[in-house]
């Protein structure tokens, strides 16, 4: 399930630390793995908000992995597996930066991520492993960038139709974690947060061919061994990979006479019960990790952790609400005086659905919802 931040964030850079060898190494999924899952982008969501999603797993168990060798390289190369039903597809190069953090030794901070590329939209064929030729320059660093980061560039596979199940293995391995984000990623440059986790026990079946640079050093001229199986801390699991679809909503809520009707289904298999609001801002946004002004790929104009000057966020709805398990009901949300006022000056607006639960682990994610003003009747005439 979603729980924030993937925990696996922090420790997804020392399965790069592979040594470059002197010709092509695979990295990534074995693709002897079955595709054995139905889930699509939509069923990976706590909320099924986004038809797209961009996927990545990572095993402690085996080293698998979408972060490519140490040192810098060329992937030239991306394989992916998948079952009877496909559809359109492509796959992302991801920035991340980490820094050493002395005050906290083994915690170090990690500003993740920006899109760097991306491969063209390709659809696999059915049942087999189809084979994707790209061109992706890419670099872990072993030691620090004149910036102080290290670089770390990884992989995501975005799956781009809302009927398409993401190509997934589940084996149920608890040390084998799932993130990834929503919507998919869509353009260069393009800042998001780490990914979300969303449970343990699957892994994305694509794997990817990376070649050496010649000339270059590993990761800055440092060297490194190979990482063996690692356990995570109990706490750093997430918990296993069910069907992870608590409420559903849709994208519009229709206003009468002062209420917002926003229907909800609770998927879970006990009551949903905790409280919806509709207001003008998400909760818990993250902070930009780059600045807007940056003018390199490697964290130069980097502001992590920098907020601007904090908007006051308006309430213009809200509702608690208890839903029985598997059970759908159209919540009464009341407009307040802010609500009143922004549909009094415009028949649609756009507004922020945020939903807290109560008595449970499951965190929702925020998404956009349209508010519309009931059509005013006209009088008869006589």
């Amino acid at each position: 399930m979603r729980r924030g931040v993937l925990a696996l964030s922090l420790l997804l850079a020392a399965l790069a630390a592979v040594p470059a060898g002197a010709s092509a190494v695979t990295f990534g999924a074995n693709l002897a793995r079955e595709p054995n899952s139905s889930f699509t982008c939509f069923e990976l969501q706590v909320i099924p908000s986004y038809p797209t999603c961009s996927v990545q797993s990572t095993s402690l168990t085996t080293g698998e992995s979408s972060f490519p060798p140490a040192g810098e390289g060329i992937v030239s190369v991306v394989r992916v597996r998948v079952g009877p039903n496909t559809g359109p597809m492509r796959i992302v190069e991801e920035e991340a930066l980490r820094k050493d953090n002395p005050a906290d030794p083994g915690h170090p901070i990690y500003a993740c991520c920006r899109a760097v590329a991306f491969s063209p939209v390709f659809t696999p064929t059915p049942n087999t492993v189809t084979t994707v030729p790209v061109d992706f320059r890419v670099k872990q660093s072993l030691t620090p960038e004149p910036s102080g980061y290290y670089i770390d560039d990884h992989f995501s596979l975005s799956v781009l139709n809302a009927a398409v199940p993401v190509p997934l293995n589940l084996d149920g391995d608890p040390n084998t974690a799932l993130g990834g984000w929503f919507p998919a990623w869509q353009t260069v440059g393009e800042e998001r947060a780490s990914p979300f986790g969303i449970g343990t026990g699957a892994t994305v079946l694509f794997n990817a061919d990376w070649n050496p640079v010649a000339g270059a050093a590993p990761g800055g001229g440092g060297e490194s061994a190979p990482i063996g199986p690692v356990r995570l801390p109990e706490a750093a699991i997430p918990p296993p990979l069910t069907v992870p679809v608590p409420l559903t909503t849709p994208a519009l809520a229709r206003v009468r006479n002062g209420q917002a009707l926003v229907p909800l289904t609770c998927n879970l298999d006990s009551v949903c019960r905790g409280l919806l609001r509709l207001q003008s801002r998400r909760a818990g946004g993250a902070a930009r990790l780059f600045a807007r002004n940056s003018t390199g790929r490697h964290g130069k104009g980097m502001a992590h952790g920098k907020r601007g000057k904090r908007r006051r966020t308006i309430t213009f709805a809200a509702s608690g609400f208890r839903i029985a398990a598997g059970k759908k009901q159209t919540l009464r949300a009341a407009l307040r005086k802010a609500g009143r006022r922004l549909l009094a000056r415009h028949p649609r607006a756009k507004v922020w659905l945020n939903v807290t639960l109560k008595g449970t682990s499951e965190t929702v994610a925020p998404r956009k919802l349209t508010l519309k003003r009931a059509a005013r009747g006209r009088k008869k005439k006589r």
